[in-house]
């Protein structure tokens, strides 16, 4: 089904045919707070590496996970047995990847890239010693297409012109940004089982996508900032998500930091990617689920949490951002 490699080759499935995961009772105990509740598991062992995948399912988004420990020298394989693209987030160290033989790309840590990958095994180096974690989402290009329908931020991202093989879509890497990393950490750390999982989970996902479609669409309009500037708004970055229990206007924010508002805009999403009033509505969104999953609390408690004076506004707008019945999810709990 997959291909064989032997000696210092080591195959990396970055998707698969089918799904049979492995116990998480026979995984090694220094793995367990790894373990993302919901997810399934797959552990390689041998004398040279080891490996913890763990893989989730969420509608049109394939997430996986890879925690790769390698004890001497080996050339990871990544390959997938189908077309997708692939978002991915390289964690704890870097590798150079070769993708054909006259090709060669470095995964940077804390940088992310989209690739356009076929049923080909590029070479990735990995010195002994070394461990990495690798974040990626997968999608079928025709159901980012689909997506696209109902959230046009993809659309950018949907229509780039890719190679009939195995390449990286965007033109240059990009930094994981405080946004990205924030919600790359909301998925490490779900705890939810079930449907709070997929929704949230799948939210994150797109979030992800959304947020690199950005970035790739405004990348050639940014000027590099000044360590003032990048100072000021993670300040501000740091301030919203520590406060999400505040309901912040632009305004209101900007004038906290002494800026216009156009400034505090323009210079939010040129960091981050996306516009400080859909972060706003994001950080609000994930305080109340948060909220609904961890407490026994009435929709008005909800409501008066997230600063809505009309709970059929507040069950509007939670339904329409995670995709679920506000209702059945309370039921399900």
């Amino acid at each position: 089904m997959y291909p064989t490699l032997f000696e210092e080759n080591k195959l990396l499935l970055i998707d698969r045919l089918d799904q049979a995961y492995f116990p998480a009772a026979n995984i090694p105990s220094e793995y367990l707070p790894l373990i993302i509740p919901f997810a399934g598991l797959y552990y390689e062992q041998d004398d040279d590496y080891n490996v913890l995948t763990q893989h989730i399912q969420l509608g049109p988004f394939s997430l996986w996970l890879h925690d790769v420990f390698a004890s001497k020298d080996i050339v990871l394989r990544p390959y997938t047995p189908f077309h997708i693209w692939a978002l991915h987030f390289m964690y704890e160290d870097t590798l150079r990847a070769e993708l054909v033989k006259t090709n060669t790309f470095t995964l940077e840590e804390r940088q992310c890239n989209l690739f356009n990958l076929y049923s080909h095994m590029p070479r990735v180096p990995m010195q002994g010693g070394k461990k990495i974690l690798s974040f990626h989402i997968n999608i079928l290009p025709s159901d980012l297409m689909v997506l696209v329908q109902q959230y046009p931020g993809l659309f950018y991202l949907a229509n780039k012109r890719v190679q009939r093989k195995s390449s990286v879509i965007n033109e240059k890497p990009y930094r994981i940004n405080a946004v990205c990393n924030m919600l790359i950490q909301s998925v490490l750390s779900c705890r939810y089982i079930e449907a709070p999982a997929v929704y949230f989970l799948q939210r994150c996902c797109l979030d992800l996508f959304l947020n690199f479609s950005q970035q790739d669409a405004i990348s050639d309009e940014i000027r590099p900032p000044t360590e003032a500037q990048t100072a000021l708004f993670n300040q501000i970055f740091t301030y919203l998500t520590e406060h999400p229990h505040i309901n912040h206007t632009v305004q209101e924010v900007a004038k906290m930091f002494d800026m216009p508002g156009v400034k505090l805009a323009q210079g939010f999403r040129a960091h981050f990617s996306v516009g400080i009033t859909p972060f706003l509505h994001m950080l609000k969104m994930m305080m109340i689920y948060h909220t609904l999953m961890q407490k026994a609390c009435t929709l008005r408690d909800l409501a008066l949490i997230g600063g809505y004076t009309r709970i059929e506004d507040m069950v509007r707008d939670v339904e329409k951002h995670y995709g679920c019945n506000l209702a059945a999810l309370r039921r399900s709990m």
